[in-house]
C-alpha cells in the first residue's frame, strides 16, 4: 500500500516539474528572409508535425517570421518547401537538436537567408550569413 502511495506522489511531482519547465521555455523566433537576387521572389511552405504554417511568398528583399516553443524534449521540427523560379527545395528550417540555444550555432532568434545554393543561418559569433547548409533535395 504504501508502494502505491509514494507511486502516485512520485507521478504528481513530475508532473509537476514538468508543467514548470514547459512554462519556463523561451519562445523562439524564425526569420525568413528572401535572399535570391535576380528579381525572383521566394515561395514558401512552412510546418511541423502539428502546425501547418501556411504558404506565403516573399518579394526581393522580403521576410516573414513564425515564433513557437520548442518540445522540452528535444524534438522540435519545422520544415519548409521553398520555390525559386522552376525550382523547389526542402530543408529543415529549425531542428531542436542543432538550432537548441546552447549549440554552437543555436537560437532563440534564428535568421536565415535563403540563397539558391541553400540556407545560410545568421551566426551570432560573426554577426554575418555564414552557416550555410545544403538542400535536402
Amino acid at each position: 500500500m504504501d508502494s502505491l502511495k509514494h507511486h502516485k506522489v512520485l507521478f504528481i511531482m513530475v508532473i509537476m516539474f514538468m508543467s514548470a519547465t514547459m512554462s519556463r521555455a523561451k519562445k523562439t523566433t524564425v526569420v525568413i528572409h528572401n535572399d535570391l537576387g535576380s528579381g525572383l521572389s521566394l515561395g514558401y511552405h512552412c510546418k511541423s508535425g502539428d502546425n501547418d504554417l501556411g504558404y506565403g511568398r516573399l518579394g526581393v528583399g522580403g521576410s516573414w517570421f513564425f515564433r513557437f516553443k520548442p518540445d522540452i524534449f528535444g524534438r522540435t521540427l519545422f520544415f519548409c518547401r521553398f520555390s525559386l523560379g522552376n525550382e523547389s527545395h526542402y530543408f529543415d528550417i529549425y531542428k531542436q537538436k542543432r538550432d537548441r540555444e546552447f549549440e554552437k550555432f543555436g537560437c532563440t532568434y534564428c535568421e536565415w537567408k535563403i540563397r539558391k545554393n541553400g540556407p545560410c543561418k545568421l551566426n551570432k559569433i560573426t554577426n554575418k550569413f555564414d552557416v550555410c547548409l545544403p538542400w535536402k533535395s
